[in-house]
């Protein structure tokens, strides 16, 4: 008896997992400043407290880090493929 392997492609698409949110760190890039944004779901206020510090200390330049869970899976095909 012997074992056939059978080989097909299957297309698959990456996303977030509906389960998880999006966080957002951002640290100030001013040689002299220790600044951060700690990881927070809350996009709109971490981009506040960035325009804040900028306020303050006058840093513009910001590293900001976005964060996700993905998940890869198949697509489905809803129509049978065309000749």
């Amino acid at each position: 008896m012997s074992v056939k392997a059978v080989l097909r492609f299957v297309e698959h698409r990456i996303g977030r997992h509906p389960d998880s949110e999006v966080t957002v760190t951002a640290r100030c890039l001013n040689p002299d400043c220790a600044w951060t944004v700690s990881p927070t779901a809350d996009l709109a206020q971490a981009d506040v407290d960035c325009m804040a510090h900028k306020g303050l200390t006058g840093h513009a330049i910001f590293a900001r880090n976005f964060e996700d869970v993905a998940v890869v899976v198949p697509v489905e095909q809803n129509s049978a493929p065309s000749r």
